[in-house]
């Protein structure tokens, strides 16, 4: 038993976070929203078949703000993570109800915020307050893009609130490290380094997950 109602709009070829960054092509825990806002419902998931067998269990599973969760009751794990409730919901939250995340609380997103924060630090072995801000920052930056196009102005105040550094700068700095010397490149790094309380090695992987391949050449 088991299912909603709707069916699978092949018009939505990704799919987005609760902060409504595009995060990957197949649905999944923590990635399970449509550009629109909606979230997924059980018969657009791409393992849902036509029926599937429901159980009343225990449930541990990860909602959308990445939080560890529990549900009790008749629900369906599919097998890339998301939990569907009897009627196809999707559980994202702690209390299960809706599809659509526009009316979230500002309480649940200063959770949201906290969570991706503490997350962060972890990863990269930051202190809470830093992995917070920079939640708090990437926050800012993503809602500004969902309004509007982010002009040179705005990524200039990117740059200074998240490295404590000037754009510029970095542009000339970034520039000189594609030529091979990186001094100028280095010197910002252990700046920003202090910033966030940490090394420049720590600060180093920072880059690099956020920048990929790219920083590579120039770190």
């Amino acid at each position: 038993g088991g299912g909603g109602s709707s069916s699978y709009d092949p018009g939505y070829s990704s799919w987005y976070d609760v902060y409504g960054n595009r995060c990957d092509s197949r649905p999944g825990p923590g990635c399970n929203f449509y550009a629109n806002g909606y979230k997924i419902s059980d018969t657009q998931d791409p393992y849902f078949s036509g029926y599937y067998a429901l159980q009343n269990a225990n449930w541990k599973y990860t909602d959308s703000y990445g939080r560890t969760s529990y549900y009790t009751g008749w629900a369906w794990l599919s097998p890339n993570g998301i939990l569907y409730d009897y009627y196809g919901s999707a559980l994202n939250d702690k209390s299960g109800e809706g599809r659509d995340f526009a009316a979230d609380t500002a309480q649940q997103e200063l959770n949201a915020v906290q969570t991706a924060g503490e997350v962060f630090a972890a990863k990269y072995s930051l202190d809470k307050s830093v992995g917070l801000q920079v939640a708090k920052i990437m926050k800012d930056y993503a809602d500004l893009g969902k309004t509007r196009a982010r002009t040179e102005a705005d990524i200039a105040d990117f740059s200074q609130r998240l490295y404590g550094q000037d754009l510029n700068k970095i542009k000339t700095a970034l520039a000189e490290a594609m030529k091979g010397n990186k001094d100028q490149a280095n010197e910002m790094l252990k700046e920003t380094a202090d910033k966030w309380k940490t090394t420049p090695e720590r600060m180093k992987s920072v880059i690099k997950g956020f920048y990929g391949k790219e920083a590579g050449k120039v770190l």
